[in-house]
């Protein structure tokens, strides 16, 4: 969830929140007023008689009518409200809520209850009416009050936005850094100053670690290959004895082996550092079909029967030389692990890409398999480097890597989902 979107659901939850309280706030609010001033006009209509009783007690009693209705009694009733319901004989015999008010006075040596009431409903209703109002009202302010904040809120974001969507798009390789877009907004500004200075140090420590792959990569290949090609003139000298021969095999052996496992320890930091920034499109069934051409020799040798299920028409945006050691490496380790005598098949649709051979089950444990130097003990001439640079290149990619061995059929099988994923 954006930063925006949690701004704004909590801004709607404290908005519904505070409307919800304030409503029910107000509705108490204008009820308890109302209820307050006909408590007032009760009170008034019984001093008002309690008045007329101390100088007319004969005229009143002869003329009254029921409201305020007045009893003789003997018991002192302090002042007491109370709600209750009236019949209303002119509606239906419909019971109608009433506010009434009993209090005795004494007028004489004689004890007098007072009973006033007043019906409620008219009140009833204007509370209520002046509640939606006043209810509705706020309901309108607050929503506007929200709707301004995160207009506000999306303006105030939107330097910040900007900063974000040039990140996305930055590279190492770049030869100048993004202009961030200025802030009159001071943490804004305090941020793009920051990352202005991160981003040359970044470059400068990627234009530093390129330059030493570089180096590394040229420098090792030079005195490795003249030391090839030394010991492969002393291995054709005829004054070798068999032993002489075995031991400069070995060192032939060993330095091939140094040779390919720099090759491929300098591919995965290149990787890793993303130097391989020229991306296009590319067409991976023409490239597949090469490629299982090219190990078609390696296929025939270890007896495998191939299979091969190639759609046309597959593209994917990526470098080509990734590309190429991706494809490479699956058929190399299904060619040298593969089970002699057993199958190979290669399955290429628009979605996924299936390399699997039959072969013995892992002798270490399968999360293991694309970490870096994790090999068979049976095989030490193997670098432990090739399905890590496999799984490298479909990180760099948004590609899901996935492995399985099916006990059944005794088959390994590797899957690459061609539609990248969020990364």
């Amino acid at each position: 969830m954006s930063l925006f979107s949690q701004t704004a659901r909590n801004l709607l939850l404290t908005a519904l929140a505070i409307a919800l309280i304030g409503s029910l706030g107000f509705y108490t609010l204008i009820h308890r007023t109302i209820r307050h001033e006909v408590d007032e006009i009760l009170e008034a209509q019984i001093s008002q008689t309690e008045r007329q009783l101390q100088h007319q007690l004969p005229a009143l009693l002869a003329g009254r009518n029921d409201n305020p209705r007045i009893m003789l009694t003997s018991e002192v009733v302090r002042p007491t409200f109370s709600d209750s319901t009236l019949i209303d004989s002119l509606n239906d015999q419909q019971p109608i809520p009433i506010r009434q008010l009993k209090k005795t006075v004494s007028v004489g040596n004689q004890l007098y209850l007072m009973t006033a009431q007043l019906p409620y409903y008219e009140f009833n209703e204007l509370a209520r009416e002046m509640s939606v109002g006043v209810i509705l009202g706020f309901l309108i302010l607050m929503g506007l009050s929200v709707t301004i904040g995160l207009s506000m809120s999306r303006r105030l974001w939107r330097p910040f936005h900007a900063t974000v969507e040039l990140l996305g798009d930055f590279r190492l390789d770049q030869p100048v850094n993004p202009v961030l877009p200025a802030s009159r907004i001071r943490e804004f500004s305090r941020l793009n100053h920051s990352l202005n200075e991160l981003m040359q140090k970044l470059r400068r420590q990627f234009s530093l670690q390129k330059q030493f792959t570089e180096n590394a990569s040229h420098e090792l290949q030079t005195p490795l290959a003249v030391a090839t090609a030394e010991l492969d003139l002393l291995m054709q000298s005829e004054q070798l004895t068999e032993q002489d021969h075995d031991h400069l095999q070995r060192a032939t052996t060993a330095i091939s082996r140094l040779s390919q496992l720099n090759r491929s320890l300098l591919l995965l930091t290149q990787v890793e550092n993303d130097q391989f920034s020229d991306d296009a499109p590319l067409d991976i069934s023409t490239l597949l079909q090469q490629y299982v051409g090219e190990y078609a020799p390696f296929f025939e040798h270890k007896q495998l029967t191939f299979r091969a299920s190639i759609a046309d028409g597959v593209w994917l945006r990526i470098n080509r030389q990734l590309a190429g050691v991706l494809l490479t490496n699956l058929l190399k380790n299904a060619v040298r692990h593969g089970r002699a005598g057993g199958e190979v098949m290669v399955e290429l649709t628009a979605a996924t890409l299936v390399i699997s051979n039959s072969g013995e089950v892992l002798p270490f444990p399968a999360d293991t398999l694309f970490n870096r130097f994790v090999k068979d003990p049976a095989r030490p001439d193997s670098t432990g480097l090739g399905l890590a640079l496999v799984k490298q290149i479909c990180d760099r990619y948004g590609l899901l890597l996935t492995y399985t061995y099916d006990v059944v059929t005794s088959r390994h099988s590797f899957r690459i989902d061609l539609v990248p994923q969020a990364v």
